[in-house]
């Protein structure tokens, strides 16, 4: 599925192009990358409705034991992942990830020497995700397998391709954030100071819906929300512990980045054979100017996290944690509401999750609506729906109001019910998900009265646990890898009327899209029965 990052590359490069505001080039770059989720999302649909018409049943044996068997699929023409397709989608998100941070580094509210060590971590980091994704293109063009004991002996760079890459990489990216806050300890931006405030006033407690980020108007350093708080209150919960001990939650949104890239690293698996493993949970913390996010202290960081670790503990089998961490996503803000359908036609989550996690949601908020009704109503829904279009806004209405036309809640309910449409028809497994979940934010994103680079990084963040579910079956992980087998493997045909294809058939849709089938496609292995 190169579209997946295809459309990542598109949506990162329109929302760096400038800083997340309306320009031609940026709705332009934007519109792309929706466009090649859409495909995405369309491709998953149909193969929702051709898996398994060519499906096999794999046994590993190892020596000195007796056979044990395992199964396995692999999709018809379908579902068939082109090498060259991969090839140039990783190429391009190299090229991405490796110039971006040389060429766009706004700085806004840093200054001085940490802004300076701010830049050159963050292109370092750069540099290294994009060099590792190279040097591991370069051995699957040839035909090798990457893992560590298949690198070593081979020439100097090809330590890029080792996993240990993956945590420099995230060390270097989370010193560039320490550096960045550092930078701008007092960045002029409302969502700033209302995070501050609202977390400082929790141990005494103090309602966010009644507070105001400053003694008076006048005192107020910035021109934005006073008096409101536009989020749900777990955002401040989350976020609490790192003001009051370190002094500034964006600590805590550099945290929750770096907790999805391990957690998307581990939906991802440690398969030899995958192209870019270590390189791919990277792209939630080195994407363009992801430190100008953490300056700006936006929160899609925490929903990142929850969600990653939603799809983790989804597809291994720990329900309870997914419940949790859906409900603390539904707690933090507004919109992860509309996920529920997707999350319900998830089948490694299920309605009866989904209904446990939006009522263990409920009665987190519930404090806070007992507390003031109306206070809630007016800050964390009120507000939100009568924001007024802005002109640079980076989405359609931002577009139209420039001709004088005004897009209204109908269009953007026509265009969120073709996305669930789409959407639901992609559901299955845990990319499935993901897709949709993707498709249905852009959509909401593109239909907004004001959406800027932040809202786009959710998205982004979907997009890239996609990708890595590409290298798991669900609701089992599929036995791709002779390492994780215990052994070589035989495989044999299997027709539609066996037993295993009739089971796989009425259980769930089982698509064999791994990542590490792209890498076997193009390695000169030894040729296998099928």
């Amino acid at each position: 599925m190169p579209a997946i990052l295809v459309g990542w590359c598109a949506v990162a490069g329109g929302i760096a192009a400038k800083d997340g505001r309306y320009g031609a080039w940026a709705l332009s770059s934007v519109l792309v990358g929706f466009a090649a989720v859409v495909l995405a999302v369309v491709a998953t649909a149909g193969t929702s409705s051709t898996a398994g018409t060519s499906s096999t049943a794999g046994t590993s044996s190892t020596a000195g034991t007796s056979s044990t068997a395992g199964t396995s699929s692999t999709a018809g023409t379908a579902v068939a992942v082109r090498p060259r397709g991969w090839f140039g989608a990783w190429l391009l998100v190299a090229v991405v990830i490796g110039v971006a941070p040389l060429v766009r580094r706004p700085r806004y509210y840093a200054a001085g020497r940490f802004a300076t060590a701010a830049d050159v971590l963050a292109i370092l980091a750069g540099l290294l995700a994009a060099g590792s994704i190279m040097v591991m293109l370069h051995h699957v063009g040839r035909g090798r397998r990457i893992g560590r004991e298949h690198h070593r002996g081979r020439g100097r760079l090809d330590v890029l391709a080792s996993p240990w890459v993956f945590w420099l990489v995230l060390a270097l990216a989370c010193a560039a954030g320490v550096a960045t806050i550092r930078a701008a300890p007092t960045p002029r931006i409302d969502v700033f100071h209302l995070l501050q405030v609202s977390a400082a006033g929790l141990p005494h407690g103090a309602d966010m819906y009644r507070q105001q980020w400053a003694p008076s108007r006048a005192e107020y350093p910035v021109d934005g929300l006073f008096d409101v708080y536009p989020y749900l209150p777990v955002t401040s919960v989350l976020l609490a512990p790192f003001r009051l001990l370190l002094g500034d939650v964006r600590y805590g949104l550099l945290l929750a980045l770096a907790v999805a890239a391990v957690l998307i690293r581990a939906v991802a698996g440690r398969a030899p054979a995958a192209p870019a493993v270590a390189a791919l949970p990277l792209l939630v913390v080195v994407f363009p100017e992801s430190m100008y996010a953490l300056q700006q202290s936006w929160t899609e960081p925490l929903l990142v996290a929850c969600l990653a670790a939603t799809v983790w503990a989804s597809t291994s089998g720990r329900g309870r944690v997914a419940v949790v961490t859906f409900a603390l996503a539904l707690a933090t803000k507004q919109h992860v509401a509309l996920l529920i359908p997707l999350a319900a036609g998830y089948p490694a989550f299920g309605p009866r999750r989904t209904a446990s996690a939006a009522a263990a949601a409920a009665l987190l908020v519930a404090p806070w609506v007992l507390a003031g009704p109306r206070d809630f109503l007016d800050d964390a829904v009120w507000t939100n729906l009568h924001y007024e279009v802005l002109a640079h806004s980076l989405s359609l209405p931002g577009l139209a109001s420039h001709f004088g036309v005004t897009l209204g809640f109908g269009s953007t309910a026509v265009a969120l019910l073709g996305a669930y449409t789409a959407a639901w028809r992609a559901r299955g497994d845990a990319t499935g998900f993901c897709l949709g979940a993707a498709l249905v934010l852009l959509t909401l994103n593109l239909m907004n009265k004001q959406t800027f680079f932040n809202h786009y990084t959710l998205p982004m963040g979907l997009l890239v646990l996609a990708v890595a579910a590409l290298a798991v079956d669900d609701p089992a992980r599929a036995v791709d890898d002779p390492a994780r087998a215990g052994g070589q493997r035989s495989v044999e045909n299997r027709s539609s009327d066996a037993p295993s294809y009739r089971l796989r058939r009425s259980t769930c849709t089982v698509r064999s899209r791994s990542v590490a089938s792209w890498s076997d496609s193009t390695a000169q292995a030894p040729s296998r029965n099928r």
